[in-house]
């Protein structure tokens, strides 16, 4: 008997034939589960267990201890034509014209193509907007830049080289994004404890771009309680702002590697019932992915002691 808790659920949940609550079901070794989504969009999730959860690409179950967390990602509903729904032509002075299009079939995406080569590159949901711009390059070929604002309100940006064919230089998605002479500024919202901001400046090197620098700015510079300090110290780590998670440390612990007191975890389980203290990270194995918890001790705003309960 093992216990089904289930991680942000947005849609209604069958166990065996049975609705569940939406966070937790108590299962036998072998088990059917069926989610279905609120988004029309989204298609149902239906599989069989049987034994040892397997991996699938729209339900994933996550060890934690002799139990289970269940994180549902749905498909989205096969289109049944490819809808065009965005179109661009562009035509520099010097070399060769390009058609972009948005379109959506099984998701979204984004085509460029000649008369005789074409591209596509796949972006997270619909663009409302683009902006596809091209610079003849001194040794040949073009450089074709395109930053589409998408539904959701982050940007996609991608840097295209063409000469016979195309080649990506840079593609990513973010919530800001500028481009000048001295190259890119690349800003990430983390939505974390600090509201922290990421901010990424690529320099172009000739083929490719490089991570000139980086920095974090945050709007929350007040003394949070004890309680939050665990919190952002893993965060820190998590996205790699060092002189933050060594601020959080207490003078006697600032000497260790984060990756001594708490390995390399791949992400943060929220998921299970909140504990003041102790936070669930989330690590990847041979056998799949599972979790650990940790117990902090924090006086003063400091971290004392870190120990696996």
């Amino acid at each position: 008997m093992a216990i089904l808790f289930f991680d942000s659920p947005k849609g209604v949940i069958l166990v065996n034939g049975k609705v569940c609550d939406g966070k937790s079901a108590r299962v036998d070794e072998c088990f059917c589960i069926e989610y279905f989504p609120f988004d029309p969009t989204l298609d149902q999730v239906r599989c069989a267990v049987k034994d040892r959860p397997p991996l699938f690409d729209d339900v994933m179950f996550i060890r934690h201890r002799k139990d289970y967390i269940v994180r549902f990602s749905p498909k989205k509903k096969r289109a049944e034509n490819n809808e065009a729904y965005f179109q661009k032509v562009l035509q520099p002075q010097n070399g060769a014209m390009h058609c972009l299009t948005c379109h959506k079939d099984c998701s979204h995406k984004i085509s460029v193509e000649t008369q005789s080569e074409l591209i596509t590159l796949d972006v997270p949901c619909k663009s409302v907007d683009v902006r596809f711009t091209c610079e003849t390059m001194p040794h040949g070929g073009q450089l074709l830049l395109i930053i589409a604002d998408l539904e959701s309100g982050k940007k996609y940006a991608c840097v295209l080289h063409y000469k016979d064919d195309y080649t990506v230089l840079l593609s990513l998605c973010c919530d800001d994004i500028k481009i000048d002479s001295t190259g890119v500024r690349v800003c990430d919202c983390l939505r974390d404890a600090l509201d922290r901001r990421c901010v990424r400046h690529l320099k172009f090197c000739g083929d490719c771009f490089i991570e000139e620098s980086r920095h974090f700015e945050n709007t929350c510079a007040h003394r949070y309680i004890d309680e939050i300090v665990p919190y952002i110290f893993v965060e820190s780590i998590r996205y790699g702002d060092d002189d933050c998670a060594l601020n959080c440390l207490c003078p006697t612990l600032r000497g260790l590697d984060a990756k001594e007191l708490l390995g390399d975890f791949i992400g943060i389980c929220d998921c299970l019932d909140y504990k003041p203290f102790e936070i669930c990270l989330l690590y990847s194995g041979e056998e799949g992915l599972y979790t650990k918890t940790y117990a902090f001790c924090v006086e003063a705003g400091k971290i004392q002691k870190v120990k696996c309960v």
